[in-house]
């Protein structure tokens, strides 16, 4: 009779296994802090914290009256997410940049927003660069440039980034109004009584 033999590993090679990894990970560098991508020549950070999925494009449903930074809805995973154009609403495309219409243009990727930040949107993107460690970033204020570029940085190839605020971005009066001027929402008047 062949006594069987349990897969499993015992309890004290368990103990050793896990405090082995725990001291690993004291050693290790400082985990990534934000998503780097890149949108009409300009280049940001995007705290992984506020950054949800990467999606590619799907269609987008155009809406009227809109700001030009509004690209469109689109469902993504069962939602409906604005998706924007955060470099034409800050203000910082890179100078020379064509501004894409809408349908024309919306980003090869879009990221979207945390869902623990409550906020139906998503980032256009040209370019993903990966992830950014604070080590290798040298931060400086972001005096002068809009809310919701919380910081500016520069990176060891001396290329300058922004910093992105998305809850900040998102509570701009501007973000609020996605109608152009003239098209606001009123409120129905009652006729006097």
């Amino acid at each position: 009779m062949t006594m069987m033999t349990s897969s499993r590993p015992s309890r004290k090679s368990y103990e050793a296994e896990l405090k082995r990894k725990l001291a690993e990970s004291g050693r290790r560098s400082a985990q990534a802090g934000w998503l780097a991508l890149g949108w009409q020549g300009a280049l940001a950070l995007v705290p992984l914290a506020q950054a949800g999925e990467i999606f590619t494009p799907t269609p987008l449903q155009r809406l009227p009256h809109s700001q030009p930074w509004v690209c469109g809805v689109a469902g993504l995973r069962g939602n409906i997410l604005l998706v924007f154009d955060w470099a034409q609403l800050l203000g910082c495309a890179a100078p020379g940049q064509a501004t894409p219409t809408a349908l024309d243009a919306a980003g090869q990727y879009w990221v979207s927003l945390s869902p623990a930040l409550g906020i139906g949107a998503a980032l256009c993107a040209d370019r993903l660069l990966g992830l950014r460690y604070e080590q290798s970033l040298e931060f400086a204020p972001a005096t002068g440039h809009p809310s919701g570029v919380q910081r500016l940085a520069r990176d060891a190839q001396g290329q300058q980034w922004l910093e992105l605020d998305l809850p900040a971005i998102c509570s701009r009066a501007a973000f609020q109004n996605l109608l152009l001027s003239g098209f606001s929402r009123s409120e129905p008047t009652l006729p006097p009584t």
